[in-house]
């Protein structure tokens, strides 16, 4: 028979449960975002990106995650996949971003004194 959770553990149950739906919800964001940005006149390789997440990050690390918080066992193993997919996602938004020509982040690489 399984013991109740304690409060701490419920805690943490909810916070994987959320960064999972979290990384379920980039996996939409990037697969519109790959589609609007994708070469009309291209071989619509630029999609292969969101398949290559869902297949490389989100089935061997959030959807372990997923399971183990939502029986509520190895609460800890689970906070840390879902950790590691979430450093993972932001590494492969960058090369997305590198791969299409998209600048990360507009702006920043001007300083004072730089045009």
């Amino acid at each position: 028979m399984t013991q109740p959770l304690s409060l701490g553990d419920k805690r943490l149950r909810a916070s994987v449960l959320i960064a999972v739906a979290v990384e379920f919800a980039f996996i939409v964001f990037l697969t519109t975002f790959l589609f609007k940005h994708a070469d009309p006149k291209g071989d619509g390789m630029e999609l292969v990106g969101a398949s290559a997440a869902f297949m490389l990050i989100f089935l061997p690390f959030s959807l372990p995650a997923l399971l183990l918080a939502k029986n509520g066992r190895l609460l800890v193993l689970a906070a840390i996949l879902a950790g590691v997919a979430a450093i993972l996602y932001f590494a492969f938004w960058l090369e997305i971003l590198d791969e299409l020509g998209i600048q990360a982040a507009p702006g920043l690489d001007k300083g004072p004194g730089r045009p």
